[in-house]
């Protein structure tokens, strides 16, 4: 039980009380947003016929590149391509397409999405590597050139590659045939996928919700922590809100009710678990533990709690 002075005490650092106002009152509004991902075409299928080295010293080239110019909000994107000998056989790739496909689907949305695409057999080996715009001539020239590890393969007929490091400006897929004497045809497809920011719209209960859950950390701030568990009762049967459970959950272990507190914390982390933001939360509940910690070092159940944060942060 954490007794009369310890209780005085934290009345009387308000500094410390108010950071942990400011950052309850910040799961208001990370309750509310979301994020939606769509395909945005960058290169559509494009057929490119390459010579082989020594023959393109007659004619042609043995290496070309293709511009890419990201979209804004580039989470990550693909390019797919299959390769034919001679100066025939334009492929069907469909990557856009496809890609739309598996982002409908939330199943298919995720590290294995490669192996969900499809990509026509290729029949000549073809090498690509990801260039910026200084290394891009230098690679046509056949010049010293460095190149991106990611999105690079080499000796390949055909492939399907996702990038994740590089996702703003203005990049070059190089391309160059190893053979010295057959020329290959390529085609290859570019699709970047856009991740944007939604606001859900609140329901009367969610808002209602809010309201009591502010009442009950207003409640708190005064050292009323049985009238701050009652407020955040109120809220949670009107909708499950993280931050109100995990308020009710520090009034709880001011009270000295360790067990009870942690399952309260327990539960908090299982909502904020389904709720949008999950890492921002589960930071902000860290961070208001660690500030009562910094006010009774010696109250009990806090230092579990934490693990069990860090644990699902983990997860």
């Amino acid at each position: 039980m954490v007794d009369a002075i310890n209780i005085k005490k934290m009345n009387i650092k308000k500094t410390i009380i108010n950071l942990i106002t400011l950052i309850l009152i910040q799961f208001c509004y990370s309750q509310e947003s979301g994020f939606t991902y769509k395909t945005k075409n960058i290169i559509e299928t494009r057929d490119l016929y390459i010579n082989g080295g020594a023959r393109s010293h007659f004619g042609g080239k043995s290496r070309v590149y293709i511009k890419i110019d990201l979209p804004k909000n580039t989470d990550h994107w693909y390019y797919s391509f299959s390769t034919s000998a001679g100066k025939g056989g334009t492929k069907n790739l469909n990557l856009a397409i496809q890609l739309a496909g598996l982002l409908a689907d939330p199943s298919g949305f995720s590290s294995n999405i490669l192996t969900a695409i499809k990509i026509p057999q290729g029949s000549a080996s073809v090498d690509v590597y990801l260039l910026d715009n200084f290394n891009k001539n230098a690679f046509i020239n056949k010049t010293r050139y460095q190149y991106y590890t990611e999105g690079m393969v080499e000796n390949t007929k055909q492939a399907a590659v996702r990038i994740d490091d590089v996702k703003t400006g203005t990049y070059y897929l190089g391309i160059k045939n190893p053979s010295t004497l057959n020329g290959l045809n390529i085609s290859i497809e570019v699709v970047a996928i856009v991740k944007t920011e939604i606001v859900k719209k609140k329901n009367i209960k969610q808002e209602k919700a809010e309201l009591y859950g502010k009442l009950g950390w207003s409640k708190f701030l005064k050292g009323e922590y049985q009238k701050c568990i009652q407020y955040c009762n109120k809220s949670n049967e009107l909708f499950p809100l993280a931050w109100v459970q995990a308020n009710k959950g520090l009034a709880t272990l001011i009270l000295g009710k360790e067990i009870e507190a942690t399952d309260i914390y327990i539960n908090a982390l299982l909502i904020a678990k389904k709720q949008p933001k999950k890492e921002k939360i589960l930071s902000e509940i860290l961070e208001n533990i660690y500030n009562l910690i910094e006010l009774n070092p010696n109250i009990n159940g806090a230092n579990e709690i934490i693990e069990l944060v860090k644990h699902q942060k983990i997860n």
